[in-house]
């Protein structure tokens, strides 16, 4: 199941750098929905943030029971920061935003955030569901 998550973090981060270096967007110097993009030094706080956040995550990975749900999830959450986290390294602070859903925009990072804590809260419900049986 490590192995399963380490696919899925190369492959958010992979496909996320390449698509947002290949497609015309915005860059974001904020965090979601550009809040904060008016404080200079955020960006050092969320990236710092962000590393202590991977390797929690990446020990509950470690030391916890190894499901797929919790494999996937963290993999493509994991992911998510690693390539927002790059790309603000890269790109002086900002992430490039380009898919836009109308009233945001987004990245191939910002979704796999989503949808991996999308997975951990299902995996949270179903391992507590196991418990109480």
């Amino acid at each position: 199941m490590i192995a399963l998550s380490l696919v899925v973090i190369v492959a958010v981060v992979a496909v996320d750098l390449i698509t947002k270096f290949n497609f015309d967007g915005i860059l974001n110097s904020g965090i979601a929905w550009s809040l904060g993009a008016d404080v200079p030094w955020l960006w050092i706080v969320v990236v710092v943030f962000s590393l202590v956040l991977t390797i929690v995550l990446l020990l509950w990975l470690l030391l916890g029971r190894r499901r797929w749900l919790k494999s996937v999830g963290l993999g493509l959450f994991i992911g998510g920061i690693v390539g927002n986290a790059l790309d603000r390294l890269i790109s002086g602070g900002a992430v490039h935003d380009f898919i836009n859903f109308g009233i945001f925009r987004n990245n191939i990072a910002d979704i796999a955030l989503t949808v991996g804590a999308v997975l951990m809260v299902l995996h949270l419900i179903m391992e507590e569901t196991r418990a109480s049986r």
